[in-house]
């Protein structure tokens, strides 16, 4: 390994040219949660080196998999930590984490699909090596640059100051930190932080009766990872018409349903599924590791099969004598279309289930790649993007106007089949200042008529279309901007005061 000579070696062991780097008072940050946190991750990766240098195989996927996981975890309550505290280098710290995580999360992709314990072996050097490199870096530098920010007594004011009087006012911080004041009630909301609930899946678990039972559970879990980035609610925001299917977990629960019956034949057709058994116990897998022995020869045996499934349901064009054309319905489709039928109208809106329909149901599997994370990421931006330049706080950096606008319409171009189309819709039904107004002004750079536009993003248009026959909600839709507005006004004008005061 090249030794480097770079500042933050200066009085500790150098990462790039010892076996091994022991804990110092010199990496502590002065936030003994994190402190905590940092030396375990740096334990995990002497026993990541030590089961290398050992060829203990058992040892470096548990240690690998213990460091990817803590590692995860960390840099969430990091985050968390800095956001709560308004720290205006927040995107730049988060972004940092970003770029590890992505580096190491597919390092330990690669690693749980090689094929042989040689190939094993150099990703998980390559891991150890990044990781080790970037990690007390980060540590050394940006996490010390942030050390005064993070610590409890930096903390603690900024905590007191944001909870809420007797009086029901808020005690908000100004950028002097002599000056305290409280805020009128009504205009607190304007700088709380964006809050909503994001559903979550329960933990995996095994002990399945039969291995078809089991394979059936992983690809359901695969399919719940991707929609429940979609269950999200704002308690702060109404929209009147029913969800769009994939917001639903009405939905996906009827999804699974429909995947157990119509589909899972077809996969468990699979011989290289069946020879998964000789590769490991799989009455010990639960449903969410069961995809850590998933090579990619099955992954893709598994996405031609599942892709097949959906293709024996599209309906099938007929010409008849006079002329004319019509589809004919098969009865996998007729079954198709019973089973996701919502329970009530006011659950979730779906289409009647054309091709159109099919094709968007099969893209919610595909296990060469991960589509969740993928989504996840999305969503993530969108939601900075917004907060940034339709809600800013105080201590937020600033985007330019059309930049929510501007990201959705590359994420409709980079993402396959309709997760962009899903991400604007989402998006619309949680944040409150993405209205119908806006969905209509987003409508307009897909294509220059109402076909062009549908055939670009078909549930946007359809929810579109179902707006425009409620016009009070464009009218409540116009009082809540304006009053937004008004008080958004009075908060610059009653923070110049103090400001001025001061």
């Amino acid at each position: 390994m090249r030794c480097c000579r770079s500042l933050t070696c200066e009085g500790l062991r150098c990462w790039g040219c010892a076996m091994a780097v022991q804990w110092q008072e010199a990496m502590s940050i002065g936030v003994a949660d994190l402190d905590a946190e940092h030396r375990a991750m740096l334990e995990l990766l002497n026993s990541l080196e030590a089961g290398l240098e050992g060829g203990d195989d058992d040892g470096v996927a548990d240690a690998m998999r213990d460091l990817v996981g803590l590692m995860s975890e960390h840099f969430s309550r990091e985050e968390d930590l800095l956001s709560g505290i308004g720290c205006p280098s927040f995107y730049a710290h988060r972004d940092g984490h970003d770029a590890i995580a992505d580096r190491i999360h597919l390092l330990r992709r690669r690693y749980l699909v090689a094929v042989d314990s040689g190939a094993r072996r150099d990703v998980a050097s390559a891991l150890l090596n990044f990781t080790r490199i970037s990690l007390l870096d980060h540590i050394l530098t940006e996490d010390h640059a942030m050390g005064r920010r993070m610590s409890p007594a930096a903390i603690q004011p900024s905590l007191d100051r944001s909870s809420e009087s007797e009086a029901g006012a808020t005690v908000v911080p100004v950028a002097t930190q002599d000056v305290e004041y409280s805020l009128p009630p009504h205009l607190a909301h304007l700088l709380n932080r964006l809050h909503y609930t994001q559903a979550e899946l329960p933990p995996p678990h095994g002990g399945y009766a039969t291995f078809e039972v089991l394979c059936a559970e992983a690809v359901a879990r695969r399919i719940d990872e991707v929609l429940v980035v979609f269950h999200k609610r704002n308690a702060c925001v109404s929209r009147k018409l029913p969800p769009p299917f994939f917001l639903s977990p009405e939905f996906a629960d009827r999804f699974r349903r429909v995947v157990e019956r119509l589909i899972m034949p077809e996969l468990l057709k699979s011989r290289r599924l069946r020879q998964m058994t000789s590769r490991c116990d799989w009455k010990v897998v639960d449903s969410e590791s069961f995809w850590e022995y998933v090579d990619n020869p099955l992954a893709e045996d598994l996405l031609e099969r599942w892709r097949l499934a959906w293709d024996e349901m599209r309906l099938v064009e007929r010409v008849r004598d006079d002329g004319s054309r019509v589809f004919q319905v098969k009865e996998t489709t007729r079954i198709l279309r019973e089973m996701l039928q919502p329970p009530t109208p006011e659950a979730y809106d779906l289409p009647r289930i054309g091709n159109v329909e099919i094709e968007t149901l099969k893209s919610l599997f595909d296990p060469t790649r991960d589509l969740a994370g993928a989504l996840h990421a999305g969503w993530q931006r969108c939601q900075d993007l917004y907060e940034q330049e339709m809600e800013p706080r105080v201590f937020q950096q600033k985007a330019r106007e059309g930049a929510l606008r501007d990201y959705l319409l590359l994420a409709h171009q980079q993402y396959a089949a309709n997760w962009g189309e899903f991400l604007t819709l989402s998006v619309h039904r949680v944040f409150g200042r993405v209205t119908s107004h806006f969905l209509e002004r987003f409508s307009t750079s897909l294509g220059r008529s109402e076909q062009e536009r549908a055939g670009h993003m078909p549930y946007l248009m359809r929810y579109l279309h179902q707006l425009r026959d409620h016009p009070e909600i464009r009218r409540q839709e116009r009082e809540e901007e304006a009053q937004w507005q008004a008080q958004r006004q009075e908060l610059q004008n009653f923070l110049k005061g103090v400001t001025a005061a001061a």
